[in-house]
């Protein structure tokens, strides 16, 4: 490989929620982190040094987009995903739960239905409280080991609903959806006019030999209801940076969306959010592919420690992302006295499966997007907590949750 995914680099005292702020959200700081959804991987030069290069220029006035900007984003969409996007689709926002509220905002009104699948990203449903819309759960189906939507419920659902949240690829079961299934989740949006807000930021990460289908580009008709957000946030490391793509092929809802940013003054974008987007389409790839790899090698090892070491935890093989979902079910223990195990003896700070909703349950999400040695150090002492029979302390302690990670 030519990048170093090995190279261990601490994160400590950089403000950084993953690891300076251990105690606010689990009332203890002397944890090893692997839950917020950013990785532990330095970015690689081909990003990091158009970046110092506009940090060295010194001044950061009001700058906009420039022409390589977006022909960079059209490639880079062509060669990923098979997909070809116009200009005038692309619209940027500060993050894609950013651009996932102001669209709840102008496309719905309180009261309206909106569908989530759980157990998926917790934003999601928080989003459908916070602006005062009723909560339709279509809870996916776990069945051999594999997650399925369940499509009679999500029919019945469709009929009472206004938008629906989708989650392509899913966080956090790690599904890629299927061609297939995106046609059927399509012909169901039509039937009962459904506006769809596709979060599809780990559309990068994927294992062979699954394929991201973007959610617009099934048929015309799931084109004309949909707004895509993707970003170089998960993909590159670059959460930091705030700057999210959404492709919006529908001139209407392109426009109203819009009108919405320029509401709130909000159509400007971070001037290092643009520079490190623009360097991660042009010059990323290789980098991304080897961490590809990387994170595989990183799943398999997990894997097998898990077979070998603690049957009793399994995990359900990821179709993409760098997030592995834990079934902890056999350990027979309550969702809070599970969140207890990891903190109190296993001294490990994952994110709890109730976290994700319905269907959560049991499960643990565990983040590998870090070097092996970091893995393993979490699986050793994971292993090491087996065997500790000490009384765990049920305490509800700090309620805080990170709003986008």
């Amino acid at each position: 490989m030519k990048y170093d995914f090995d190279k261990t680099i601490s994160r400590s005292n950089t403000n950084c929620i993953k690891w300076d702020y251990l105690d606010a959200f689990f009332g203890e700081s002397d944890l090893h982190a692997m839950w917020v959804a950013d990785m532990d991987f330095v970015a690689p030069p081909e990003i990091l040094d158009p970046i110092k290069d506009r940090a060295a220029h010194g001044v950061f006035g009001y700058t906009a987009k420039p022409d390589e900007f977006y022909s960079t984003v059209i490639r880079w969409f062509r060669r990923r995903y098979h997909w070809d996007i116009e200009r005038e689709w692309i619209v940027t926002t500060l993050g894609v739960v950013p651009a996932l509220n102001l669209a709840m905002q102008e496309f719905t009104e309180p009261g309206d239905g909106v569908i989530i699948q759980s157990p998926v990203y917790f934003p999601f449903k928080e989003s459908v409280d916070l602006n005062g819309r009723e909560l339709l759960d279509n809870t996916l189906i776990l069945k051999d080991g594999h997650y399925e939507i369940d499509w009679q419920d999500l029919e019945e659902k469709a009929g009472n609903a206004k938008m629906f949240l989708f989650c392509s690829p899913h966080n956090p079961v790690s599904r890629v959806w299927t061609t297939g299934e995106l046609e059927q989740l399509g012909d169901i949006c039509k039937r009962h006019d459904l506006m769809v807000f596709s979060d599809e930021i780990h559309a990068d990460i994927i294992f062979r030999p699954n394929r991201h289908v973007p959610t617009a580009m099934v048929s015309n008709d799931l084109a004309s209801r949909t707004i895509a957000a993707y970003a170089t946030s998960k993909t590159f490391n670059l959460a930091g940076l705030q700057l999210s793509v959404n492709i919006i092929p529908d001139n209407k809802l392109r426009e109203r969306f819009k009108l919405t940013l320029e509401r709130l003054h909000m159509t400007m974008s971070n001037i290092f959010g643009m520079v490190g987007t623009q360097a991660a389409y042009k010059n990323g790839e290789r980098w991304l592919e080897e961490l590809i790899q990387y994170l595989w090698q990183n799943y398999l090892t997990v894997k097998k420690f898990l077979s070998e070491e603690i049957p009793d935890i399994t995990v359900i093989e990821p179709e993409g992302t760098y997030l592995l979902w834990l079934d902890c079910s056999k350990l027979k223990l309550s969702d809070e006295e599970l969140a207890a195990f990891f903190v109190q003896k296993a001294h490990l700070a994952l994110s709890s499966g109730a976290l994700f909703g319905p269907g959560g349950s049991g499960f643990m999400r565990m983040n590998i997007g870090c070097p092996k040695q970091s893995v393993l150090k979490g699986l050793e002492t994971l292993k090491r907590a087996m065997d500790d029979d000490s009384p765990l302390v049920i305490d509800p302690g700090p309620a805080n949750v990170p709003d986008d990670c």
